[in-house]
Parts: structure tokens; C-alpha cells; sequence
């Protein structure tokens, strides 16, 4: 078995000579030996008609190269910014098609139906292209830099390939990284998180690629010590984050961005916590928190989608004014940024975001205090941060719009610290408290679509419907009762990291 540890980075197809140029200049610079090597590669996969072995998160394929065919077994790793960390097991073969008994049966989980799935596997897609390979000393080892240009091929289907892998072998972590920002600025590359089997698959037609529109809990385990548990965090947010960004590539959407913003946001939540326990740069935050900002378009999209969705509770009533409807349906379309988000994600600046993140996330710095039990430590994290967020929504006996809104942030910040440590504690107990919460939060981004409303309604160069003035005054106060209601029940809650 080797432990597949390496890079991986896109490039737009007429950039392809360019980074061929970027490559050699850095290979010099490295002083690589041989100066190159270049040589054709496919890759043909396989699995069952209904994908037995990607149920299991495992990849199969047979590599031909020269006179040369060898099998391989990827089983599930990580991706963290670019980082792939696969463990592969290869075996040298003279066949077309695979044979799983020649692995050791050690590779495989429990229950594995090693045989039925040899019966029937097929040749799902192949890739096929032109492998150019330098060997750069770094370190005790080296790091092998590949640049592979063709396609993934699926029936009638193609796609192209141009990428970039740095594979670490032995060599330095640091120094990969280098190399990456380097290309990243001078050949456009940008990190990529899906695999050529990954994108085989959804060439074929076997996977789908769709936002996640919900965070998960991280599922921690109460033996981790504060740093496994925080850095199990971010890179959970990353995932999201990163996925999201695919998916934006692949098929652009605003939910793509929202997903893509919920990450961040639980990456700069994790990240705060790691820099106050002394690993991390505050200079890194702040770059994330650029890279936020630029979707800010977002809340007012939000705002206007509760008041023109089809399932909403404003839907009906507006339709009743079509040129009011219309105008909101049209700014929502107005609002919408897809293209600069897409340049933004193939910024340099935004790329090499990504890769310093990866890098601090692979390399899980420690120090005394994230050595601590998780458990005791985050009772009292959740502890603090509530008692915070329960005396802001308590400090007043009555509260407004513009008091609502101003604690909206902090709100959700402290369910997102709720969604990374929630695994540890009682699920019941952490539902029961959450809700009311999570209502709340609710609630007050809805504020918005009513306040996009007032402004439009005033704004209108009809004479202003008095009928539907009053209608929307009494949507306000409704939703000011109603999140009344809520925060009074949410601060009666009972704590669930105390049981």
C-alpha cells in the first residue's frame, strides 16, 4: 500500500501552454532530474452497474503506460483544499479487465462481497491523455509535478483534462505548497477538489453533483482532544465550502453560492477559535472574511425570494399586485452575481486563500491548550458563548427591528458553534434547546424581505395602495409577535452541554 499524498490543480484549457512553460521554469528552478518526462496514460474504471464499489467510496481502475498495465484500489480518503490523501493499493497485471482477488483481502471492509462484484464489473469511462512528469528533490525526497492534458471519454460523451498534481513523495509539505502559489499566479491554476474519477462518474451519467444545502454535526468522537476536534471542524466547513464551489463550476446556481457562504462561515467560526488557542493567522480570517463580503448580495436575494417563492407566505397576497410582484421578481434577477462570484473563485487572491488554508489545515499544529479533553472544554465554550448570546436577547424587555437585526450575526455564529461540538452531547436534549433558536434566526432574516418590501411599496410611481400598505404594516407587527414569542421560549431553554 502507498499513501497517496499530493495536489491537485486546474487549468482552463488555453492556458495549457502557459503552464507546460510555468512547469519547466519551476522544474529548472528545482533543478529536476531527468529535465522531464513524457509519456501517453489511460485509465480505464470500472464498477457494477449499480455502483457496488462507489457505495463503498472505493475507486478501480487499470493504468496502461508503455508496455506497461498495472491495477489499482483507492479507498476513501480527504480533501482538504486541493490536498488529496488517498491510501492506494497496486498490483501489476497483463489483462483488460480487473481481477479483485489478486489484492489482499486485509484491504477490504467487513461484509465485502469481494466476488459478486468481480462477476460484474464494467467499464464505466476511461481517461486518456498525455502525462508530462518532473522529479523535483525537496527534502529527504522528492516532489513528482505532473501536468496531464486530454479527456475523460463516456460513451459519446468527453471532457477535457488540464491539470496539475504535485504528489509528495517523502518530500516537503511546504515546499508543494510553494510550488502551487506559484502556479496558481502565474499559470491561472486553481485548486481542485474533484478527482478524474470523481468527474468520470458524473460524465457517465453514475453521480450527480448538487449543492448541500444543510450542515451536518460534525461527527466528533468525546475521546478527541480540543485540536482533533476543532480541526476535524474546519475541515468539515472546508468540505462544504469546496463542494459547494464545484457544484458553482459545474452547474452555476445561487444555491451553490448560499452553500458555499454557509461554509465559509463555519470555517471563520473554527478558525477564530484555533488562532485564540494560539495556531493560525488573524491575517488568514481576514482574507476569508474578504472573500465574504463579496457575497454579500446575498441577504438581499434571500429577502426578496420570501416574498416572491411560490410555497411563501407573502406569495399570494403580492401576486394580487402584478406590477409590485413583477418588480420583485425582476430586482431578484437584478441581484444575482453569479459571473463575479465565478471570477472571484478563479481570482489569484481567492486561490491562494484556499491553499495557506489547506496547508494550516494539513499540517494540525498543536499547543498545551488544544491538548485538552474536548468534552469539559467545550461545555464551557458553549457555556460562554450563550450566556453571551442569552444576555443580548434579554437585555431588553421589548425589541425592535433594527435590535433583532443587530444580533442576527452572533446568533447564528453560536449555532454554528453548536453544529460543530453537537455531536458530543445528548441529541435530544440538544434539539429541544436549538429549536426555538433556530426559529428565531428564522425570523429575523425575514425582517429583511419586509423591509424590501416597505422600500418598494413607497417607492411605487402608482398611487400607493392604502389596502396594502396596512397589509404590510400588519405583517410586520405579526412577525415581531411572533419572534417575541420565540425569543421568550428560547431563553427558558434548558442548556444541553450541562447534562
Amino acid at each position: 500500500m502507498s499513501q497517496e499524498v499530493e495536489l491537485k490543480l486546474l487549468i482552463a484549457p488555453e492556458q495549457r501552454e502557459k503552464a507546460l512553460e510555468v512547469c519547466q521554469s519551476l522544474a529548472d528552478a528545482n533543478q529536476a532530474k531527468p529535465n522531464k518526462e513524457q509519456f501517453e496514460l489511460t485509465n480505464a474504471y470500472f464498477d457494477t452497474s449499480d455502483l457496488r464499489l462507489r457505495q463503498f467510496d472505493i475507486g478501480l481502475r487499470i493504468r496502461s503506460y508503455k508496455d506497461h498495465k498495472e491495477q489499482t484500489i483507492k479507498l476513501a480518503g480527504r480533501v482538504m483544499g486541493g490536498m488529496h490523501q488517498r491510501p492506494e493499493y497496486n498490483v501489476n497485471v497483463d489483462k483488460d479487465k480487473p481481477d479483485l482477488t489478486l489484492f489482499d483481502n486485509e484491504i477490504w471492509p467487513d461484509d465485502f462481497p469481494v466476488y459478486d462484484i468481480q462477476r460484474n464489473l464494467d467499464t464505466l469511462f476511461v481517461t486518456d491523455f498525455t502525462r508530462t512528469q518532473w522529479r523535483l528533490p525537496s527534502g529527504e525526497g522528492v516532489i513528482e509535478m505532473v501536468f496531464d492534458d486530454g479527456h475523460i471519454e463516456s460513451g459519446e460523451q468527453r471532457e477535457v483534462i488540464a491539470e496539475i498534481e504535485l504528489e509528495v513523495q517523502k518530500g516537503s509539505l511546504t515546499e508543494a505548497y510553494r510550488l502551487a502559489n506559484e502556479l496558481a499566479k502565474k499559470a491561472g491554476a486553481r485548486v481542485g477538489s474533484l478527482s478524474k474519477a470523481a468527474r468520470g462518474y458524473l460524465l457517465a451519467g453514475k453521480s450527480l453533483l448538487e449543492p448541500f444545502t444543510q450542515m451536518h454535526y460534525v461527527p466528533l468522537k468525546s475521546g478527541y482532544n480540543v485540536g482533533q476536534a476543532l480541526y476535524r471542524s474546519l475541515e468539515s466547513g472546508l468540505r462544504h465550502w469546496q463542494h459547494n464551489e464545484a457544484c458553482l463550476e459545474f452547474q452555476p446556481s445561487v444555491r451553490a453560492v448560499q452553500g458555499m457562504a454557509d461554509g465559509i462561515q463555519m470555517v471563520q467560526v473554527v478558525l477564530e477559535q484555533l488562532i485564540e488557542n494560539g495556531v493560525g493567522e488573524r491575517r488568514l480570517l481576514t482574507n476569508i472574511s474578504q472573500i465574504m463580503s463579496k457575497l454579500q448580495w446575498l441577504k438581499r436575494f434571500e429577502g426578496l425570494d420570501e416574498l416572491t417563492a411560490e410555497d411563501g407566505a407573502y406569495h399570494r397576497a403580492l401576486k394580487r399586485y402584478n406590477k409590485l410582484y413583477e418588480s420583485l421578481v425582476n430586482s431578484q434577477e437584478d441581484v444575482i452575481r453569479l459571473t463575479e462570484v465565478s471570477e472571484l473563485v478563479h481570482s489569484v487572491s481567492y486561490q491562494r486563500t484556499l491553499l495557506e488554508l489547506s496547508e494550516f489545515l494539513f499540517k494540525e499544529e498543536m499547543t498545551e491548550e488544544l491538548e485538552q479533553p474536548v468534552l469539559p472544554w467545550s461545555s464551557q465554550l458553549l457555556k460562554s458563548d450563550w450566556q453571551l448570546v442569552q444576555t443580548a436577547f434579554s437585555e431588553h424587555e421589548r425589541l425592535n427591528e433594527e435590535g433583532y437585526l443587530k444580533l442576527l450575526t452572533p446568533l447564528q455564529n453560536s449555532l454554528l458553534m453548536g453544529t460543530c461540538f453537537g455531536h458530543l452531547f445528548d441529541p435530544d436534549l440538544r434539539e429541544k434547546f436549538r429549536l426555538p433558536w433556530q426559529d428565531l434566526a428564522r425570523g429575523i432574516r425575514e425582517i429583511t424581505a419586509l423591509h424590501i418590501l416597505h422600500e418598494r411599496i413607497k417607492e411605487r410611481d402608482d398611487e400607493i395602495d392604502e389596502k396594502l400598505m396596512e397589509w404590510q404594516k400588519v405583517q410586520r407587527e405579526s412577525l415581531l409577535k411572533a419572534l417575541e414569542y420565540s425569543r421568550k421560549a428560547a431563553l427558558k431553554r434548558e442548556p444541553y452541554w450541562m447534562n
